[in-house]
């Protein structure tokens, strides 16, 4: 078992976010520069919340949050974000996202599957989510979009980005210093989305 409450934890509640999550985001788009101020972004797989509370503060007063999820969230009030309920694999999911903005500037995601301790099986319904939300992204991002999204790492990972890359311009693999020691997740950046419609 991970020690939950280590520093990251305890600094994430201490500065009021929902988790320690709101840190990786952080991290990443210090050196990736993937969201800006003015940006629409998607947050997929939202719940509870913790990345799209940071988004705020990336996208500003003149950017907006579209949080999407099965799961409600609660204790965010921001004139820039909203919020729809429902499958990301629905067709009226994506119906409603295109309603909100016809297209995204960035599609980020740190949705995660129920984990069975079991590596191999865990690794394999990750990167089935994130296949499916990527597959929904391409819908909704605007030419030279940017995707972020995490995975936990197997196997399969390098096929997976060889198969991404022809989608983008740039695409790395990131593991930031506030995922805990023992995690195998990772995270997919990618910028430059070509656009193919």
């Amino acid at each position: 078992m991970y020690k939950r409450k280590d520093t990251f934890y305890k600094k994430a509640k201490d500065e009021g976010y929902k988790s320690r999550a709101a840190y990786k985001l952080k991290e990443i788009n210090d050196k990736f520069n993937l969201i800006r101020k003015g940006d629409i972004v998607m947050d997929a797989g939202a719940a509870p919340g913790g990345w799209s509370q940071v988004l705020f503060e990336m996208t500003g007063v003149q950017g907006h949050v579209v949080a999407v999820d099965i799961i409600d969230i609660d204790g965010i009030k921001n004139p820039n974000f909203s919020f729809i309920k429902g499958d990301l694999f629905d067709e009226n999911t994506l119906t409603r996202v295109l309603e909100v903005y016809p297209e995204y500037s960035v599609v980020v995601s740190d949705a995660a599957p129920n984990t069975s301790g079991q590596k191999f099986a865990d690794h394999a319904n990750s990167l089935r989510l994130v296949e499916n939300i990527f597959h929904f992204s391409k819908n909704v991002l605007k030419e030279n979009g940017n995707f972020l999204a995490k995975l936990f790492d197997g196997e399969d990972t390098k096929h997976f980005v060889e198969k991404i890359k022809k989608c983008f311009d740039k695409v790395s693999i990131y593991r930031p210093k506030s995922t805990r020691k023992n995690s195998f997740e990772i995270y997919i950046v990618c910028k430059g989305f070509k656009n193919d419609k």
